[in-house]
Protein backbone atom coordinates (compact mmCIF):
# COMPACT_ATOMS: atom_id res chain seq x y z
CA UNK A 1 0.00 0.00 0.00
CA UNK A 2 1.82 3.26 -0.89
CA UNK A 3 0.04 6.65 -0.35
CA UNK A 4 0.65 10.85 -0.08
CA UNK A 5 1.40 11.50 3.23
CA UNK A 6 -0.15 14.09 5.04
CA UNK A 7 -0.10 15.33 9.06
CA UNK A 8 -2.72 14.01 11.15
CA UNK A 9 -4.57 16.56 10.56
CA UNK A 10 -4.66 16.34 6.95
CA UNK A 11 -1.89 18.70 5.48
CA UNK A 12 0.28 17.25 2.64
CA UNK A 13 3.78 16.73 3.54
CA UNK A 14 6.40 18.42 1.53
CA UNK A 15 9.61 15.59 1.60
CA UNK A 16 13.07 17.20 1.85
CA UNK A 17 13.03 17.84 -2.04
CA UNK A 18 10.24 19.69 -2.20
CA UNK A 19 7.57 17.20 -3.69
CA UNK A 20 4.91 15.52 -1.91
CA UNK A 21 5.76 13.32 0.24
CA UNK A 22 4.40 9.42 0.17
CA UNK A 23 4.51 6.36 2.30
CA UNK A 24 6.60 4.23 0.02
CA UNK A 25 9.38 3.17 2.59
CA UNK A 26 6.64 3.28 5.77
CA UNK A 27 3.80 0.60 4.79
CA UNK A 28 2.52 1.16 8.16
CA UNK A 29 1.73 4.40 7.86
CA UNK A 30 -0.04 4.29 4.79
CA UNK A 31 -2.33 1.90 6.62
CA UNK A 32 -2.33 3.90 10.07
CA UNK A 33 -3.81 6.78 7.53
CA UNK A 34 -6.39 4.79 5.66
CA UNK A 35 -8.10 3.99 9.03
CA UNK A 36 -8.00 7.62 9.90
CA UNK A 37 -9.25 8.48 6.75
CA UNK A 38 -12.31 5.81 7.07
CA UNK A 39 -13.37 6.75 10.61
CA UNK A 40 -13.05 10.30 10.19
CA UNK A 41 -14.95 10.52 7.01
CA UNK A 42 -18.81 10.11 6.07
CA UNK A 43 -20.10 8.28 3.42
CA UNK A 44 -19.78 10.07 -0.02
CA UNK A 45 -16.93 12.07 1.59
CA UNK A 46 -14.85 10.88 -1.23
CA UNK A 47 -15.75 10.83 -4.92
CA UNK A 48 -13.62 7.71 -6.06
CA UNK A 49 -14.62 5.89 -2.99
CA UNK A 50 -18.26 6.81 -1.81
CA UNK A 51 -18.55 3.64 0.35
CA UNK A 52 -15.53 4.76 2.76
CA UNK A 53 -16.40 6.45 6.03
CA UNK A 54 -18.23 5.83 9.66
CA UNK A 55 -20.20 8.42 9.38
CA UNK A 56 -20.12 9.40 12.81
CA UNK A 57 -21.47 12.66 12.26
CA UNK A 58 -24.99 11.29 12.32
CA UNK A 59 -24.03 10.90 16.36
CA UNK A 60 -24.32 14.26 16.44
CA UNK A 61 -26.80 15.35 19.37
CA UNK A 62 -27.23 12.14 21.05
CA UNK A 63 -27.25 11.43 24.22
CA UNK A 64 -23.58 10.30 25.65
CA UNK A 65 -25.01 6.73 27.07
CA UNK A 66 -23.82 3.40 26.50
CA UNK A 67 -26.39 3.15 22.92
CA UNK A 68 -24.21 6.30 21.97
CA UNK A 69 -21.00 5.00 22.31
CA UNK A 70 -21.92 1.71 20.90
CA UNK A 71 -23.42 2.80 18.03
CA UNK A 72 -20.33 4.59 17.00
CA UNK A 73 -18.47 1.46 17.71
CA UNK A 74 -20.27 -0.56 15.31
CA UNK A 75 -19.81 2.24 13.04
CA UNK A 76 -15.95 2.39 13.18
CA UNK A 77 -15.77 -1.32 12.57
CA UNK A 78 -18.07 -1.43 9.67
CA UNK A 79 -15.97 1.30 8.42
CA UNK A 80 -12.94 -0.47 9.09
CA UNK A 81 -13.65 -4.09 7.78
CA UNK A 82 -15.65 -2.59 4.06
CA UNK A 83 -13.93 -4.47 1.06
CA UNK A 84 -12.42 -7.08 3.50
CA UNK A 85 -9.72 -3.63 4.40
CA UNK A 86 -9.50 -4.97 8.03
CA UNK A 87 -10.61 -8.47 9.30
CA UNK A 88 -13.65 -7.75 11.94
CA UNK A 89 -11.63 -10.94 14.18
CA UNK A 90 -8.36 -8.73 14.27
CA UNK A 91 -10.70 -5.47 15.31
CA UNK A 92 -11.05 -5.06 19.07
CA UNK A 93 -12.87 -1.58 20.21
CA UNK A 94 -13.61 -0.22 23.96
CA UNK A 95 -14.86 3.11 24.72
CA UNK A 96 -15.68 5.37 27.54
CA UNK A 97 -17.06 8.65 28.11
CA UNK A 98 -14.47 11.22 29.07
CA UNK A 99 -17.14 14.44 29.19
CA UNK A 100 -20.88 15.16 28.65
CA UNK A 101 -20.35 15.35 24.97
CA UNK A 102 -17.07 13.12 24.43
CA UNK A 103 -16.16 9.62 24.12
CA UNK A 104 -13.36 7.74 23.51
CA UNK A 105 -12.47 5.05 21.63
CA UNK A 106 -9.56 2.48 21.80
CA UNK A 107 -9.45 0.58 18.44
CA UNK A 108 -6.82 -2.20 18.84
CA UNK A 109 -5.90 -3.63 15.36
CA UNK A 110 -3.82 -6.57 14.89
CA UNK A 111 -1.92 -6.86 11.86
CA UNK A 112 0.08 -10.43 11.55
CA UNK A 113 1.21 -9.65 7.79
CA UNK A 114 2.22 -5.89 8.28
CA UNK A 115 3.66 -5.77 11.97
CA UNK A 116 4.85 -9.72 12.92
CA UNK A 117 1.74 -9.97 14.91
CA UNK A 118 1.97 -6.78 16.49
CA UNK A 119 -1.54 -4.67 17.41
CA UNK A 120 -1.77 -0.87 16.49
CA UNK A 121 -3.54 1.23 19.02
CA UNK A 122 -5.64 4.06 17.81
CA UNK A 123 -7.08 6.09 20.40
CA UNK A 124 -9.85 8.82 19.23
CA UNK A 125 -12.30 10.92 21.17
CA UNK A 126 -15.32 11.69 19.20
CA UNK A 127 -17.24 14.91 19.96
CA UNK A 128 -21.15 14.47 19.89
CA UNK A 129 -21.76 18.22 20.43
CA UNK A 130 -19.87 19.93 17.94
CA UNK A 131 -18.88 16.66 16.05
CA UNK A 132 -15.45 16.82 16.28
CA UNK A 133 -13.33 13.41 15.61
CA UNK A 134 -9.88 14.17 17.25
CA UNK A 135 -7.15 11.23 17.05
CA UNK A 136 -4.59 11.28 19.83
CA UNK A 137 -0.63 10.43 19.68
Amino acid sequence: MNDLKWTWNGDLIIDQYGDLADTADNSLRSFIQEIRTRVRSDLGDWRMQPHVGASLSELIGEPNSEETAEAGKVRIISALTKDNFIAATAIRIRYTPVDQNAILYNIQIRLPDLTNDEVVNLTLVLDIDEYEVTFLE
